[in-house]
């Protein structure tokens, strides 16, 4: 984590404040590729990841967009609400766990809603490299459509298209023109809302788009319970020679805390893979949005922050 200034603070739309970000110290910020994003520490303690929105000045300061979500836990209204130009606060160096392949012969980017962010820097990238792509932006209207007049003034406008939900005429239709062509090296990369995400892929599935060629970016993992409900199980610490009870209104990153150890985390919600810690025996419930469904079929990771456990017992390398 390294110490950052608010050097702007611009309301895109009604809802969405983009912030620019630039080192305390006056030094160049780390490069990074579309898609990247950075932990933001906040001032009541909690961290979240922002995307990081390619420009021109990227080394200077980097920019982020924040919706302000009426069911924030404190995260975007901290930055919407008690955060201005010259405050102070922390972040992480760019991390990417959404990174588009710049073989593919051609790129279909979705955004829904504040989900533009990352796929506007993969717009971005492509153009720049000269990679044939289409982006397909979802919003309630103009009007919330954050950097609107920048997608409609930016080198590749004519290979925007926008879908409006004021203006919900033919949409349906062209979404599935704009997924019918699929080819072996055409890949599908999406951002936005859970349901907008599983309806593009839903699309793209009835067309016979192919799943490794289908990627998303999520924002929050969604809860996850089993259908008999949760139940109390153990954790044995290996190399703490710790036995813990986790019990059903737990986690077990609460747990593990609870005992005195001290476990890398950062989102809290299973997408950033940072408590991500290594599982010696047991059966994990996997219920994170960050390992692939091969990577959980070998039951030897969790993530402690929202997994929980299939059997009585888990014994983790901690």
């Amino acid at each position: 984590m390294f110490d950052v200034v608010i050097k702007n603070k611009t309301l895109e739309t009604p809802h969405i404040c983009s912030f620019e970000l630039a080192r305390k110290d006056g030094g160049e910020l780390p490069a990074f590729s579309a898609g990247s994003h950075v932990d933001v520490q906040l001032p009541n303690s909690l961290t979240r990841q922002y995307s990081l929105i390619s420009h021109a000045q990227s080394q200077a300061f980097y920019k982020i967009a924040v919706l302000k979500d009426a069911n924030s836990r404190g995260g975007s209204l901290a930055l919407h609400d008690t955060l201005n130009v010259g405050d102070e606060i922390a972040i992480s160096e760019p991390r990417n766990l959404f990174p588009i392949n710049a073989k593919s012969d051609k790129v279909l980017l979705f955004a829904g809603g504040i989900g533009i962010t990352p796929i506007l820097s993969m717009a971005i990238e492509l153009d720049g490299i000269g990679v044939d792509f289409e982006l397909h932006y979802r919003a309630k209207s103009k009007e919330q459509a954050a950097f609107y007049q920048l997608l409609l003034n930016c080198p590749f406008a004519s290979k925007v298209s926008y879908y409006f939900s004021d203006q919900p005429e033919n949409n349906n239709t062209r979404l599935n023109q704009a997924l019918s062509h699929f080819t072996e090296n055409t890949h599908l990369y999406t951002c936005g809302p859970v349901g907008y995400m599983e309806h593009i892929f839903d699309v793209a599935r009835a067309n016979s788009w192919k799943e490794e060629n289908l990627h998303k970016e999520n924002f929050k993992a969604e809860p996850k319970i089993a259908e008999s409900g949760d139940k109390p199980f153990k954790l044995i610490l290996k190399r703490s020679g710790l036995e813990i009870d986790v019990a059903v209104e737990q986690t077990a990153l609460e747990a593990i805390e609870d005992a005195g150890v001290t476990v890398d985390m950062s989102c809290e919600m299973g997408i950033c893979g940072a408590c991500l810690t290594p599982v010696i025996d047991g059966v994990p419930d996997h219920r994170d949005e960050f390992l692939s469904a091969d990577e959980k079929s070998k039951n030897n990771q969790f993530t402690p922050c929202c997994s929980r456990s299939l059997t009585d017992t888990l014994i983790i390398d901690l």
